[in-house]
Formats: structure tokens, C-alpha cells, sequence
């Protein structure tokens, strides 16, 4: 059902808004599928608005301080962005770059630091839903 997806999808967001764990967030989206799935029930009328429902997990009401993360973060993109830019533009002008590297050491330093560092932070560092209705093998525990 598309208004299932849509509230849960609406809830995750508001949960995760609230900084409310992973585990915490696939209990209540399995909570609320399975008990569609058993009611038939719109979403909405049964749990609230996600925004009301998700209010009531406890979590923080406004969202944490982040703002020396995001700059951390903004500042290795742009490092690492600019070392590209700079091997790109070299390797257009035939010049050498930084303490008379070749362009190419700067442009494979900047993508491979750019697509590293996005890998550490989305794939390792990030908190994953989990939804306890799986086994942690993937495999359904029923």
C-alpha cells in the first residue's frame, strides 16, 4: 500500500529527526507495517500523524548540535574537491602541481579521498534501521 510506505518513510524522517536509535526506529516502522497489514487500517487513523507519533519515542525534541560536523565534513569536500579541481586544470595545462607532482597524483588523491571519505561516513559511520522481524543473517526469523 503507497500511504504504508508514505507514513513509514514519514516516520523514519521524524525519528530520525528526533535522534532516535536505529533499533528503536525499525521496532516502530515493524510495529506499524505489521499492524496495517493485520487491520487493514489507515495509518494515520491508527498511530497519528508521524510527526505526533513519532513524539512519542522519547527521543530529543529538537535536533543535536551538528554544526562542527558539518563543517568538519564541509571542510575535507572542499579540501579534497580542490586538490581535483587543481590536478584537473593541471593536466589541461601540461603543468606540474603541488611541489611538482603530476596532475594525475591530484586528481586520483582528490577522487579517491572524495569517494573515501563519503564511503566512511554514509556506508561505516552510519547508523542503520534495523528492523527486528529479520535474523541478522538477512534471513526472516520466523
Amino acid at each position: 500500500m503507497a500511504t504504508v510506505e508514505k507514513y513509514t518513510q514519514q516516520l523514519m524522517l521524524a525519528l530520525r529527526l528526533r535522534d532516535v536509535p536505529g533499533e528503536v526506529i525499525g521496532d516502530a516502522i515493524a510495529q506499524v507495517e505489521s499492524h496495517i497489514a493485520e487491520t487493514g487500517e489507515d495509518p494515520v487513523a491508527a498511530f497519528g500523524p508521524a510527526r505526533e507519533y513519532a513524539a512519542s519515542f522519547g527521543g530529543e525534541t529538537a535536533p543535536a548540535r551538528r554544526w562542527p560536523w558539518y563543517i568538519v565534513n564541509w571542510l575535507v569536500g572542499f579540501l579534497f574537491g580542490c586538490v581535483l579541481i587543481i590536478g584537473v586544470f593541471g593536466q589541461m595545462r601540461g603543468e606540474e602541481v603541488f611541489w611538482g607532482f603530476h596532475p594525475i597524483i591530484a586528481i586520483v588523491v582528490g577522487a579517491v579521498g572524495l569517494v573515501g571519505y563519503f564511503v566512511i561516513i554514509v556506508v561505516i559511520w552510519g547508523e542503520r534501521v534495523k528492523d527486528p522481524r529479520k535474523a541478522p543473517n538477512g534471513l526472516d526469523s520466523a
